[in-house]
């Protein structure tokens, strides 16, 4: 990994060359270590269940969280995206892109509705106000962590981003 000026950066990563050419904003959470858990009282905070409209089920907080809450690495089968058959492509919004073509397959995981994952989140467009949770892509993990402070009540959500539509 080579240092720019200004936060920005330039990684050679399974295969890609990536630039970043925007500075890492201040004050966002680092990518925790590969053993990293969701603390209990987090997990405990969290549930799954059916949010009534067409996403089916989603997660949402019991209790308050606080910004930058770590909610833990996207969980799956790490795939080849070229490889995928097409009743996995039907499935698609289990899967999380990391890099050099590669995706986590989180549909197994999501059929587990008893125990939050970050596989249970949808989609909310990036500037809503129900678009409270970001994830940090790096060394092929994604980590997921509250955007803002959650109240009890609130889905956590995220923006799948440009190329998930």
């Amino acid at each position: 990994k080579l240092q720019l000026p200004d936060g920005r950066g330039i990684r050679y990563e399974q295969g890609l060359l990536r630039i970043q050419t925007q500075p890492q904003p201040e004050g966002l959470p680092s990518m925790p270590s590969a053993d990293s858990t969701i603390a209990p009282e987090i997990l405990s905070s969290i549930q799954v269940r059916d949010t009534g409209t067409r996403k089916g089920f989603g997660a949402y907080c019991t209790r308050p969280l606080k910004k930058y809450t770590f909610l833990g690495f996207y969980e799956g089968k790490l795939v080849n995206v070229e490889e995928v058959s097409p009743s996995e492509k039907r499935r698609g919004y289990h899967m999380m892109f990391a890099a050099g073509g590669k995706a986590y397959d989180g549909y197994e995981r999501a059929q587990d509705r008893d125990v939050f994952s970050p596989v249970h989140l949808n989609h909310e467009d990036r500037g809503k106000p129900g678009c409270n949770c970001l994830r940090i892509l790096e060394d092929g993990r994604v980590a997921f962590f509250t955007a803002r402070a959650i109240s009890a009540g609130e889905e956590l959500s995220f923006d799948y981003g440009p190329h998930y539509w």
